[in-house]
C-alpha cells in the first residue's frame, strides 16, 4: 500500500513538472505560480518597432539564393523533375546565366585585377541556348497553327505567333514555372527580357538533352496553351471586311455578298440594336448585331470571314491541343496569304494588329 502511495505522488511530481515546463510556469514548493507569457514592455516596443518601419524606406527585394539554406545545383534538379523532363544538368545549369550576369562578374574581375581566362573561372552564358530555343518554338509555332487552321491566311497565323513568343507571355509561363529565383542576371528580379530569353534558353537546353520530339511537345504543352482563352479573331483585325469578302467570293466563283436587316430594336432609344445578315446565293453566311446598322454590317462580314477562315466558336481545333501529341506537322507548309486572295484590295486591306 505504502509502495503504490509513493508511486502515485512521484507520478504527481512528474507531471506537475511537466506541465510547468510546456505552460511556462515556476514550480515551487508543490505549487504552481502563474507567469505571463510576454512581457508589459513588449507591446509599446513592437508597436513602435512596427512605426518607424511604416516610415522607412521599403527594403530591397532579396533573392532566394539570399537564404542561407540555398542550394543553388538542388533547386535546379528539381526545376527539370517538377516539369517532368530529364536534362542534362550542366546545360541546365548553362540555361539560368545569363549574358548580363557573365558581363557583371568579369568586370568586378577586372576590378579586382584577375585575368579573364584565369583557370577554373570560365562562365558560359546562354545566348547559343537562346538562338537554339527561339528557331525551334517559331518553327514548331507556325507548322502547329498550320496544320490546324490551313483556311487561315498566313497573316493570321503570324499575328498568333507574335503574340505567343510576346515578351509578356513568355515572362508569364517563366515565372510560373519558377524560373525566376533560378536565373543569374545583372540585376534582381529579372527584367522581362532576361525571363524571355531564360525561357527560350531551358528550350534550346531540353533539345540538347532530349531531342526534337520533347522540346517540341514542350512548347506545345506550356506556350501554345495560352491560346485556349484566346479569341484569335479579336487578335487580327481586319479593315474593310466587306470588300475582303466580296473578292473571296468572286475568287471561289459565288455569288456577291448581300447583307440584309433581320430584325431591329429599340431604334428609337440610346440602346438600339440591328441585326444584319450576310447571304450569297440566297444563302446565309454571316449574321451580327449592332448599335447602328453599319456596324452590324461590318460585324455580319467579319462573321462570314470567320466562317470561311474556320474560326468560329464551333470550330475549337486548339482545344484539342492534349490529344494531339503526334508531331507530323510539315514545316514547310503555308497557308494561302490574304493579299493573293484580295489583290485587287490591297491598298484597303491594311492589316491592323491588337
Amino acid at each position: 500500500m505504502a509502495t503504490s502511495i509513493g508511486w502515485r505522488l512521484l507520478q504527481k511530481s512528474y507531471w506537475q513538472s511537466f506541465y510547468c515546463l510546456s505552460h511556462n510556469l515556476t514550480f515551487k514548493k508543490s505549487s504552481l505560480v502563474f507567469t505571463r507569457g510576454f512581457q508589459k514592455w513588449q507591446r509599446p516596443a513592437f508597436q513602435q518597432l512596427y512605426l518607424r518601419s511604416e516610415k522607412a524606406l521599403p527594403e530591397e527585394e532579396k533573392p532566394r539564393s539570399a537564404a542561407y539554406n540555398w542550394n543553388r545545383k538542388c533547386e535546379i534538379y528539381a526545376f527539370g523533375k517538377r516539369l517532368g523532363e530529364e536534362f542534362e544538368q550542366d546545360v541546365l545549369q548553362q540555361a539560368f546565366i545569363h549574358k548580363s550576369y557573365v558581363e557583371k562578374e568579369y568586370a568586378e574581375r577586372q576590378e579586382l585585377g584577375i585575368a579573364e581566362d584565369a583557370e577554373g573561372l570560365q562562365i558560359e552564358h546562354n545566348e547559343t541556348l537562346i538562338a537554339e530555343g527561339n528557331s525551334l518554338m517559331e518553327s514548331h509555332i507556325k507548322s502547329f497553327l498550320r496544320d490546324h487552321y490551313p483556311h487561315f491566311p498566313e497573316e493570321g497565323i503570324s499575328v498568333m505567333h507574335d503574340f505567343l513568343t510576346s515578351d509578356v507571355i513568355l515572362e508569364y509561363i517563366g515565372n510560373n514555372i519558377g524560373m525566376r529565383d533560378l536565373i543569374l542576371s545583372k540585376d534582381f528580379p529579372p527584367s522581362v527580357q532576361c525571363v524571355k530569353e531564360t525561357f527560350m534558353a531551358v528550350i534550346g537546353a531540353l533539345q540538347r538533352s532530349q531531342g526534337d520530339v520533347r522540346a517540341k511537345l514542350f512548347v506545345q504543352d506550356f506556350v501554345l496553351t495560352q491560346l485556349l482563352q484566346q479569341d484569335m479573331n479579336e487578335l487580327w483585325k481586319l479593315v474593310n471586311p466587306m470588300g475582303i469578302l466580296r473578292t473571296i467570293l468572286e475568287k471561289q466563283g459565288k455569288g456577291l455578298p448581300e447583307p440584309r436587316l433581320l430584325r431591329s430594336t429599340g431604334s428609337s432609344t440610346v440602346v438600339a440594336c440591328y441585326l444584319v445578315g450576310i447571304y450569297s446565293d440566297k444563302k446565309l453566311i454571316g449574321q451580327a448585331p449592332g448599335e447602328t446598322v453599319t456596324i452590324a454590317e461590318e460585324m455580319a462580314a467579319q462573321d462570314a470571314l470567320r466562317g470561311i477562315f474556320k474560326t468560329r466558336t464551333n470550330h475549337t481545333a486548339i482545344d484539342s491541343i492534349a490529344k494531339h501529341r503526334e508531331l507530323n506537322t510539315d514545316p514547310t507548309k503555308r497557308n494561302p496569304l490574304l493579299t493573293e486572295l484580295c489583290e485587287q484590295f490591297k491598298e484597303q486591306t491594311s492589316i491592323h494588329v491588337s
